[in-house]
């Protein structure tokens, strides 16, 4: 018998039979070979497994053939302490019982369950932890196996992953290879699954192969990246190559952010090296979609696709207004984690875009344009995704859509206006237009920021220059119209590099709410009771000269007051309260004949007389003060109509969003713009 290999072990562990728990799979081995092990008695606190035994018994017997099997032997390991260290901390073994599904790497051991796993329930019922995944660490302070007892509480009571989710992907990545190399469907793979032979630790690298291959291929997807499909039901495509191929896994993320776990697709053709796979998703909620793929070959090579954990995205839409509220939705998110005040750059895209016709184009070679460009490209991935003919839906739409979320999130009141897109279906430049030419007169092709050359107010028109360039632009029959639209500069800033002038506070400080303390600032008083010299008493504002010649752009002539931060007004701002026509207004802005009233700044004993006030706009101007409801009420009316200039729609829509029959460009009525 000192010859005879004899081996004795228990099918399951002492503790407990049919589970995943350390006392249900880690059994007592005993092994009595003396001509190979001696008759001392000694143990082994390698990790060893059931699998092996026959590569342990082969090696004793002194097999020097090549044989596939999963196992390993030890032999050479129980005489070697670095070699059996190496057993005890880094290697990886895998464990089934009924449905659960376990992996451990040295002292950390992952296990997976469904919601009907004994020990899932086991472990809510003895208020352990929840869910369906866990990660243990299984050994002491010193690296040494924790045995429980009635003394020692078992380190599966305490479920670690929500600290350590790196871990717990690297493990489960390694038990998906062990499913996959043991697939009862496919040919067997001889070959241990790995974490590349790092030690287990929250920064070790993900499992890869023994021997790689090759990372394997997507050809070409379905839905491709910001494609559009309708239906209730979408059946995801890729087409991948690699002759070794074995497993394409999908994710899918919901419209509402939900991001659904990986599950493998359905292999239903394949050809020479190309397959394709599919996966069908419920596409019952319309809006955007996201895709992410794992592909896995034999060798266990995983490709992730996007590579930068990003995803591929495509729309689900059955109409116009399915595209409008998702669209609208991400439009919303984008402004409240943009870093900066994105709303009011929306909004001022929208008037710059709108002058001459809105159709998604500014020309960014006109300086009045300049600082545009981060709204525009803020917002281009909207436009890939959301601009669509199949849905009548255009960059034109959503740079307005932009616009009205920009306004419309902006709303200091406790009930909010909708602000509502009521028209889509507006032509882009590049549509409209062979060419696009520049104020220089050169052609530079038409596009985003490449649009036609249009001319923006002058910010020193007078009241009746004011409301005859909005009137001719947007239709504005009626002063409030104009009065109300220019309550736009309660939001957003000022800056000497773009527009020339100084205003980084904007023209109120608070440069985030669209409300009535614009007009606060331009007219005096408490009440719509008070008389005309009370109201007229308004903020003191003093002109002052901004010298620009350091960094080029225009000297300007500004309004300001208060003092770190101060506060600033423009010409046209003032002329809604004061009439600054008959000349009054000078070169680069200056007005030299009038104030805006008397105040303690002026320092000059009040030796200019005061502007008189602006009849056409004065009441409005009052109205608005007073309150900011009726303000906000007419905002929107002249907002929405600004929005549709060159649209065709009185016939009005009674289901929104409507199409727009038809566009027109009209030119610039320039004798309304002050050079």
């Amino acid at each position: 018998l000192s010859e005879t290999f004899i081996l004795f072990q228990l099918d399951h562990g002492q503790a407990e039979k049919d589970k995943i728990w350390e006392g249900g799979i880690r059994i007592p081995q005993f092994i009595h070979y003396p001509d190979g092990l001696g008759t001392a008695g000694r143990s082994f606190h390698g990790m060893v497994s059931t699998i092996d035994i026959a590569p342990t018994i082969l090696d004793f017997a002194g097999l020097t053939e090549e044989y596939s099997m999963d196992g390993k032997s030890w032999k050479g390991a129980i005489d070697d302490d670095i070699t059996g260290d190496e057993w005890k901390a880094n290697r990886c073994l895998a464990f089934e019982s009924g449905t659960e599904r376990a992996v451990r790497c040295g002292c950390h051991k992952y296990v997976m369950m469904n919601d009907s796993s004994p020990e899932k329930l086991e472990a809510e019922s003895n208020s352990w932890w929840t869910g369906n995944e866990a990660l243990f660490n299984l050994c002491d302070a010193s690296g040494n196996y924790i045995v429980a007892d009635s003394l020692t509480p078992s380190p599966e009571a305490v479920n670690l992953i929500d600290d350590n989710q790196e871990l717990a992907d690297q493990l489960k990545a390694l038990l998906d290879c062990h499913l996959l190399k043991t697939n009862a469907s496919d040919d067997p793979i001889y070959q241990e699954c790995t974490l590349n032979g790092d030690p287990i630790t929250t920064t070790t690298v993900a499992p890869g192969p023994v021997a790689p291959i090759g990372p394997p291929q997507l050809l070409s997807s379905n839905p491709a990246q910001n494609d559009a499909v309708s239906g209730d039901s979408t059946v995801i495509n890729a087409k991948v190559f690699d002759d070794d191929i074995r497993r394409v896994r999908f994710r899918v993320q919901l419209p509402n952010s939900t991001r659904l776990s990986f599950t493998d697709g359905v292999k239903v053709s394949s050809n020479g090296d190309e397959s394709d796979y599919e996966f069908a998703v419920d596409t019952t909620v319309k809006g955007k979609y996201g895709i992410m793929l794992e592909l896995i070959d034999f060798s266990g090579n995983t490709e992730s696709i996007p590579s930068d954990g990003s995803w591929m995205t495509f729309l689900v839409a059955e109409k116009a207004a399915d595209v409008v509220n998702s669209a609208r939705a991400e439009i919303a998110t984008i402004i409240s984690d943009h870093p900066t005040n994105l709303a009011a750059k929306f909004v001022r895209m929208g008037f710059h875009d709108c002058v001459g016709g809105c159709d998604g184009c500014v020309d960014m070679l006109n300086g009045d344009n300049f600082g545009l460009d981060v709204p525009i490209e803020a917002l281009q991935p909207v436009v890939d995704l959301y601009s669509h003919t199949d849905f009548g839906v255009t960059r034109a739409d959503l740079w307005v859509l932009a616009a009205l979320e920009g306004a419309s999130g902006s709303q200091d009141t406790l009930e909010p206006r909708e602000f509502a897109m009521e028209w889509v279906g507006r032509p882009t430049c590049e549509d409209l237009n062979s060419v696009c030419v520049d104020n220089n007169g050169n052609d530079n092709g038409c596009s985003e920021d490449r649009g036609p050359h249009r001319e923006l107010p002058s910010p020193d028109l007078d009241t009746k220059e004011l409301l005859a360039y909005f009137q001719a632009e947007f239709d504005y029959q009626e002063a409030w119209e104009t009065v109300a639209i220019m309550g736009a500069h309660s939001l957003g800033t000022l800056s000497r590099e773009n527009s020339g002038f100084n205003g980084i506070n904007g023209w109120l400080g608070n440069t985030r709410d669209l409300n009535n303390a614009y007009y606060d600032d331009l007219m005096g008083g408490a009440s719509d009771l008070d008389d005309f010299e009370t109201l007229m008493e308004s903020a003191d504002w003093e002109q002052v000269y901004v010298n620009n010649e350091d960094i080029g752009t225009p000297n300007r002539w500004e309004y300001e007051r208060g003092v770190d931060p101060h506060f600033v007004m423009l010409n046209t701002d003032i002329a809604l309260v004061r009439d600054l026509s008959e000349g009054l207004i000078g070169d680069e802005g200056e007005v030299s004949e009038c104030q805006v009233r008397c105040g303690r700044r002026n320092g000059n004993g009040c030796a200019l007389p005061r502007c008189p006030h602006a009849e056409e706009t004065w009441e409005a101007v009052k109205t608005y003060k007073f309150d900011n409801e009726e303000f906000l009420a007419d905002f929107e009316v002249s907002f929405k109509k600004m929005l549709t200039t060159g649209a065709e729609t009185d016939a009005g829509c009674a289901s929104s969003p409507c199409t727009v029959p038809t566009i027109s460009r009209r030119n610039l009525k320039k004798n309304y713009l002050r050079k």
